[in-house]
């Protein structure tokens, strides 16, 4: 692999704040609509069934470009394509605030995925380039934190912010947000002194075939990819279904919606670095990816499938909202391993493998909002909308259990 050093590897801190940033206001971009779920269904009048379907629309874009993404990343110059991604989706922020019409507001959800479809690839080709194997993982996490600090503050801020100005304009207000991030990420980001210089040759496109057709086969990654579409699930329920799980369920008032809702979150920032923490020491103790990262995987999804359980049973308010918050707790914990595994097996094709797996994890933003909002219609609550959610998530623990064999060569 060709490097070449472009700048002080310190500047590496610089990135994750940045990762850190985009992740922020990517997430209260995408859990805005779950506090706005009651004045959006009124205004377009919609059941729960048509309001994932909504939901679900943002998910397809993301899935229509995560691969590509992936693949450009690898090959091309980061701060341009990231830069430009955030811009986009930041204007359809701001045309979502606009649209009166239901085909048009899902049309615009649509392309608010296109653009935030490329922001995870993204970060993850930004690590491969900025961070060494043995603290890959910790990085990766601190720059994950925007994701439930998102959703920490995201709570009380955005049901606040709706009560006082209403969801168009804080659709709006987010967009313009965006539109300054874009600013920064331009200005801010580097090539990275782990950089591979394969964008100044021409591809060769039998490599690249062979290169697509091994990532695709790789078991690792399929499980890896399969695991995370179940962390994926998990986290657009809360995104998309906790507030009105909460408020549907005990009639809570949105207010008090947004404070419950932030305890998972709040949990998640101290899990999240403790998961990076303990899997770069096993990594720098046994050079083993899958004790490393594997192992840390499915016994975090083990633990939240232990907390899901109990509510498929109707529970207490206090009951219901302690075990939500641990079961979407212990699934965060992971989320940066599924990146190191990523470029622990691909480092020069961290873009196209993250993409790859990410498009799993945009799937499950497609099925989880539509399923969860079919099966409280047709069931009249979330007894069964749980029941789902459980079996998916252990399905997904056996398979990196059973499959996931980073550390072992794989069948030609």
């Amino acid at each position: 692999m060709n490097l070449k050093i472009t700048h002080k590897p310190s500047y590496r801190f610089v990135i994750v704040g940045l990762c850190f940033l985009l992740c922020l206001v990517n997430y209260m971009d995408r859990a805005i609509i779950s506090f706005a779920i009651e004045p959006i269904k009124a205004e377009f009048g919609l059941d729960n069934a048509s309001f994932g379907l909504l939901t679900s629309a943002f998910a397809l874009g993301t899935v229509s470009v995560n691969a590509l993404a992936g693949w450009l990343l690898d090959r091309s110059n980061v701060r341009i394509i990231w830069s430009i991604g955030i811009f986009f989706w930041s204007i359809i922020m701001i045309l979502l605030g606009m649209a009166h019409m239901l085909m048009l507001f899902i049309a615009l959800r649509y392309l608010l995925g296109l653009g935030e479809g490329m922001n995870f690839p993204a970060m993850n080709r930004a690590m491969a380039d900025w961070v060494q194997p043995e603290e890959l993982s910790q990085m990766v996490s601190l720059g994950l934190l925007g994701v439930p600090m998102a959703m920490l503050i995201g709570g009380p801020l955005l049901s606040h912010l709706i009560e006082a100005i209403g969801w168009r304009n804080s659709f709006i207000s987010l967009g313009v947000l965006g539109a300054f991030v874009a600013l920064a990420c331009a200005l801010v980001y580097r090539k990275g002194p782990y950089h591979s210089c394969s964008e100044k040759q021409e591809p060769d496109a039998d490599k690249l075939n062979v290169s697509w057709l091994a990532l695709l086969k790789n078991r690792t990654l399929l499980a890896t990819s399969w695991s995370f579409f179940a962390f994926g699930y998990v986290l657009f329920f809360a995104i998309s279904w906790m507030p009105g799980y909460l408020e549907q369920t005990y009639n809570m008032k949105l207010t008090t919606i947004g404070w419950f809702s932030s305890l998972p979150w709040a949990l998640a920032l101290v899990l999240m670095p403790l998961a990076g923490w303990i899997s770069d020491r096993i990594m720098l103790r046994t050079g083993s990816t899958r004790k490393s990262r594997v192992h840390v995987i499915w016994i975090c999804q083990l633990v939240a499938v232990a907390f899901f359980i109990p509510l498929m049973f109707r529970q207490s308010p206090t009951v219901a909202v302690f075990c939500l918050s641990f079961a979407i707790g212990f699934s965060m914990m992971p989320n940066s391993s599924y990146y190191s595994i990523c470029t622990d097996l691909f480092r020069d094709q961290a873009g196209a493998a993250t993409g790859i797996m990410v498009t799993f994890f945009s799937l499950s933003g497609v099925v989880s909002p539509l399923l969860t909002g079919w099966l409280t219609d047709i069931f009249s609550g979330f007894t069964a909308a749980f029941g789902a959610l459980v079996v998916l998530v252990s399905s997904a623990v056996f398979g990196m259990i059973f499959v996931a064999h980073p550390d072992a060569p794989e069948p030609v």
